[in-house]
């Protein structure tokens, strides 16, 4: 029978998962709104023959670039940075079902200025890729009017610079390999069809793309913002215990199934972290970038008097 905490531990897992399933069906089908939007506007450029030829209106559509990536990336951005309000509510809610002072059981003003500085940190992520595909998109449409490269050849690295393998096809089997991933991101059926995509069809999975990038994005920046505001959290409760906890799955990092269900201090996380290396490890905080790159875990803030600590270092949770 699960104890109240892995109860807690729980909701506030299932509530990151949840948020991120959405944000990402919903990034895909913006990022193919914004791959029409970029060739379509490269498109409306004058070309003799099938290519470009007039350099200063090349360099012209450097605006035009930028705005299609505002209004139909970041825009839609913004609505998931909004959303990071819930994973803060949710953070608040469970801590008020453990024994902390009841004035730490709902949001407060200094929460709140906390939760708006993290929302501008995770769009800024979003907005300096943004702002990066903007000069790589521009970039390849000059160099591509100056060399005289064809114009079906520029409109094709667009396409694979903003959404590599999930591009647009005219190839009606290909489109529809790629309208079920957008439609079904996390279906059972998605590895099948990008191992037909790339075997079928050509297409690389890895490589410099929006897509790519984007969508790493909002998992880490999701993961982080639930880590950091879980810290500050305990900080002000004067938690500077933590259990390391998470499902584990195959692929599972050695580090997240070694150290899994445990109990740290801060200080211990702090030098583990600093002696320790492990395959994917990231650079940075350990409340942020846990076991590293898609890492699922969290860290559990507690106080060791509210269980037991078993002789592998695992955490029971005994209070009623």
């Amino acid at each position: 029978m699960a104890t109240l905490l892995q109860e807690l531990q729980a909701i506030r897992a299932k509530a990151i998962t949840s948020l991120e399933d959405k944000q990402q069906e919903l990034l895909i089908k913006a990022l193919q709104q914004l791959e029409n939007k970029v060739v379509e506007t490269a498109l409306n450029l004058p070309n003799r023959n099938g290519i470009l030829f007039d350099t200063r209106l090349a360099i012209e559509i450097r605006p035009k670039l930028q705005q299609a990536i505002e209004e139909l990336y970041l825009t839609k951005v913004q609505t998931f940075i909004n959303d990071y309000d819930k994973i803060a509510a949710n953070i608040v809610a469970t801590y008020g079902k453990l024994p902390i002072p009841a004035e730490f059981k709902q949001i407060t003003e200094i929460d709140l200025q906390v939760i708006q500085q993290l929302k501008k940190i995770s769009f800024s992520q979003f907005q300096n890729l943004g702002n990066e595909f903007v000069n790589t998109l521009a970039n390849e449409v000059y160099q591509s009017t100056l060399t005289g490269r064809p114009v079906v050849e520029m409109v094709q690295t667009l396409r694979s610079k903003i959404n590599g393998i999930y591009q647009q096809s005219d190839n009606k089997k290909a489109q529809e390999l790629v309208d079920y991933i957008a439609n079904n991101p996390n279906g059972a059926e998605v590895n099948t069809a990008v191992s037909e995509l790339q075997t079928i069809y050509g297409r690389d999975r890895l490589g410099d793309n929006l897509n790519r990038y984007a969508t790493q994005i909002v998992q880490d920046s999701l993961m982080g913002f639930d880590g950091q505001f879980a810290k500050f959290r305990a900080d002000q409760l004067g938690l500077t215990s933590y259990v390391y906890y998470g499902s584990i799955i195959r692929d599972s990092r050695d580090f997240c199934i070694e150290n899994a269900n445990k109990i740290f201090t801060e200080d211990e996380i702090r030098q583990k972290w600093a002696d320790e290396t492990w395959q994917g490890k990231a650079q940075g905080d350990p409340f942020v970038v846990r076991g590293g790159y898609n890492c699922r875990h969290h860290f559990q803030p507690v106080n060791p008097d509210w269980g037991i600590v078993n002789e592998d270092g695992t955490f029971e949770y005994t209070l009623e």
